[in-house]
């Protein structure tokens, strides 16, 4: 029987070993596996010219206490309650790629195995770090194709120039994020900031139900705690998190978190949408023009949405 093509195998592989990828991406970074256990790590139907959010803006004015044989009023124009924020696709992407020299120095079986598994390792690692980055991103790294992260949704400056899912944030009050400001944050002041955040999130049961820290704030809120206070959540330890807990929320130390940055975020109001059949998605191989080697692609098309900035809010630390 003759051996299997060495590129050929390689797309065979990278195919079932993108499972793995997105399996290891979505569990291994923090927000991510939040999102995906509320269902929000999820594929948006049908595609699209863009990713639309869908969100409640303005109030039905028919509403209003009555009694007995009181008469309602009718609206007289259309109840325009609805509307929606659009987010652009962005895409992430990767190559896997064998020589012509490599597969005739691979001809055996565990060869063969070993170097596909070695490369694939090394996309599947630098798929991660390039997505868990950009989840933090303000959208305009890479000349404006990186993903709209927690630096875009969750902005320092809520209400300066600029839009976020094609909505003008300075014009529209509703559509801004709670922000603290630049504080002076140690451990004996950040548990009267935090208060502060989460109470101006919070609405009813709708509340923060994680906070997203650097090393500095992550550090202060545990100095600050006593400790029989420092509870972690065993299900996110076993996961690798360095995981808090304040009021019903897991505090979480995020190696890509910017500098001083503590975001609190409400994930019902949060998703990552990616488009049909491109999450984490590997294409047939392609022989380079004019080169001894083939590569097999793998990529991803998607973007974090939210549909209620003020369910979340940062704290900024000087």
């Amino acid at each position: 029987m003759a051996a299997v093509n060495l590129g050929d195998l390689l797309v065979t592989t990278a195919r079932a070993f993108s499972k793995t990828v997105a399996d290891n991406v979505t569990n291994n970074n923090a927000l991510l596996k939040y999102l995906n256990k509320r269902g929000n790590v999820k594929e948006k139907l049908g595609g699209g010219r863009v990713i639309d959010e869908y969100l409640m803006y303005n109030t039905n004015g028919s509403v209003s206490p009555y009694t007995d044989y009181d008469t309602f009023t009718p609206p007289t124009t259309g109840q325009e309650v609805i509307d929606a924020a659009e987010y652009a696709w962005k895409q992430t992407g990767g190559f896997v790629a064998i020589s012509g020299r490599e597969e005739a120095m691979n001809a055996g079986e565990y060869q063969r195995k070993d170097l596909l598994t070695a490369r694939l390792d090394q996309l599947d690692a630098n798929i991660q770090n390039s997505i868990a980055a950009q989840l933090f991103s303000n959208g305009t790294g890479s000349g404006g194709k990186e993903i709209g992260g927690l630096q875009l949704l969750v902005a320092d400056a809520p209400s300066g120039a600029g839009t976020v899912g094609g909505i003008n944030q300075a014009t529209n009050s509703f559509w801004r994020n709670y922000a603290s400001g630049t504080l002076t944050v140690t451990s004996a002041t950040i548990q009267g900031f935090m208060n502060t955040a989460w109470l101006s999130t919070f609405r009813g049961t709708d509340q923060t139900d994680l906070i997203l820290a650097d090393s500095t704030l992550y550090s202060a809120y545990w100095a600050s705690l006593q400790t029989i206070q420092r509870i972690t959540t065993a299900e996110e330890g076993k996961a690798g998190f360095a995981t808090l807990k304040f009021q019903a929320a897991d505090v979480v130390y995020d190696y890509n978190c910017p500098s001083k940055h503590m975001y609190f975020l409400n994930t019902k109001y949060l998703a990552c949408k990616y488009a049909p059949g491109k999450w984490f998605t590997t294409g047939d191989k392609r022989q380079i023009a004019n080169a001894d080697y083939v590569v097999v692609p793998m990529w991803v098309m998607c973007n974090l949405t939210t549909g209620r900035r003020a369910a979340h809010g940062v704290l900024v630390d000087d």
